[in-house]
């Protein structure tokens, strides 16, 4: 052969080889779609086969390992044997950082994720597919993605957390006026962490009384003092119930409930309307394993999945599951008006919300 007929073929190889990559791609990209948009009448029963010849999922997950992740995968592996269940756990952050690579790589491991901006963070880039699941008509729409891309599996929500020693019964605040009596000032901390600090209380605040009505609470707010630490929301409660603080602005009112449980002088108090945050929960573009992930995303979303949450002390986001400790979710008698901060509104406003608290409160 001829060394300019040879190189022919070489690009042509070459060419042809590019080719099948790219149709193989797309081929699994449009087979994924077709599984995860899957609403036929046999639905179960196919994605159920599909899992078997799988035999497994990789779920990668901010939950806490040993109180959810391990009993969620010990119920998931008792209802469906043929599926082993992998697991990685990181913040949001390191969670989308790790997909990123792998797929960068063209190394497609994960088949689900979750967390509070996982979601948000690879659906901007492209790489998270719409899906489809019975369960999630039984959701409110605050509590879906309206075009398909995520479902909730659990719900935080964010009240002040106070020392029972410290602070009276009839002293507890109870609107978010009563914050700005003269007895509390120098007296109230919050951490200035991003998801579950003062930035937060700033967003919910915002969005509540409106711009204008909201920076002018904020600077009455301001003359109070606040003091301020980087420690995490459940740390920053721990300096409360040593003695430190009497009041801590922004804590997950279930943590004030479990160290209460425990014997600590522990309490927490609802704000109208209370903010929450979502973790959310979705399907990359290219799932190894689709089948046994949308029997995954089914099985969270179900009763089943999130009667796991309840007992492992998680509250649980389906409105039918209350919580182990009933009024720790909204309608459990304690508090009635939430604000669900949309993860995608939350992603966008973020920075603002940082911005405003580090000028206002901490500068």
């Amino acid at each position: 052969m001829k060394r300019a007929e040879f190189g022919t073929a070489v690009f042509v190889l070459v060419v042809l080889l590019i080719a099948s990559v790219i149709y193989s791609q797309c081929a699994h990209a449009a087979s994924l779609e077709d599984v995860a948009l899957l609403k036929s009448a046999d639905r179960q029963k196919m994605l159920v086969e599909g899992a078997k010849k799988e035999g497994k999922l990789s779920f990668y997950t901010t939950l806490i390992v040993e109180q959810v992740v391990r009993p969620m995968k010990e119920a998931f592996e008792k209802e469906y044997p043929f599926i082993q269940m992998e697991y990685f756990r990181g913040n949001s952050d390191r969670i989308a950082q790790k997909l990123f690579a792998e797929y960068q790589a063209k190394r497609y491991a994960v088949d689900v994720v979750d967390g509070s901006s996982t979601t948000t963070m690879v659906r901007r880039a492209g790489l998270l597919q719409k899906f489809f699941s019975p369960y999630l008509a039984e959701y409110p729409a605050e509590l879906k993605d309206a075009e398909g891309y995520w479902g909730v599996s659990n719900l935080y929500f964010h009240t002040i957390g106070y020392n029972t020693r410290m602070v009276k019964p009839n002293e507890v605040p109870k609107t978010y006026e009563d914050l700005l009596n003269p007895r509390w000032k120098g007296q109230m901390i919050w951490s200035t962490g991003r998801g579950g600090g003062g930035p937060l209380f700033v967003g919910n605040i915002l969005q509540a009384m409106g711009e204008s009505g909201g920076k002018a609470y904020l600077q009455k707010l301001r003359a109070q003092n606040v003091a301020k630490t980087t420690v995490s929301a459940r740390q920053v409660l721990d300096l409360v119930i040593a003695g430190e603080y009497p009041i801590v602005l922004v804590i997950f009112n279930h943590h004030a409930y479990i160290s209460r449980g425990a014997g600590a002088p522990s309490e927490w108090q609802p704000l109208e309307p209370v903010a929450s945050t979502i973790s959310t929960i979705g399907l990359p573009k290219f799932a190894p394993h689709p089948h046994a992930a949308m029997l995954f995303l089914d099985f969270i979303l179900s009763k089943k999945g999130q009667k796991v949450m309840q007992l492992s002390n998680y509250l649980p986001a389906h409105p039918e599951m209350p919580a182990l400790q009933a009024d720790l979710k909204p309608g459990g008698g304690r508090f009635k008006r939430v604000h669900y901060m949309n993860p995608e509104q939350q992603f966008d406003k973020g920075n603002d919300w940082v911005e405003y608290f580090q000028k206002t409160f901490v500068q």
